[in-house]
């Protein structure tokens, strides 16, 4: 795949907002990243792929950066399908109220099985 692809990539990761009610882990800016990063290794997916798949993609996700779709179809809605409001759904996705509702990273398997195989130290 071509360095400018690449290139261009990078810069619409770098645009992308990152979301302060996020962990880095559920944050899409930083999966953005991640993911160019994977998909562009000499071996990577991306290699195998043709230019115009990547082009394309590379143009929607500028047109989603660049909100295009509700700029050309505005919409006056104030709340989303519950009826919360968009603070109120920030809120709720946050970290600490993930928590508290008991939805917590899972631990993989692996981990448990490391977890009894080497005790943690104290």
């Amino acid at each position: 795949m071509s360095k400018h692809l690449y290139k261009q990539y990078v810069r619409i990761a770098g645009k992308w907002p990152k979301d302060a009610n996020k962990a880095p882990e559920r944050d899409f800016a930083v999966f953005l990243s991640k993911e160019i990063e994977r998909q562009f290794q000499p071996n990577g997916p991306a290699a195998s792929e043709s230019s115009g798949i990547c082009e394309k993609r590379l143009q929607a996700l500028d047109q989603l950066l660049n909100n295009e779709v509700m700029k050309r179809h505005p919409n006056s809605y104030t709340s989303g399908v519950f009826g919360m409001r968009l603070s109120d759904l920030q809120a709720a996705s946050s970290e600490e109220n993930r928590k508290q509702m008991g939805l917590k990273p899972k631990e993989s398997i692996f981990k448990k099985i490391y977890r009894t195989v080497v005790p943690e130290k104290k």
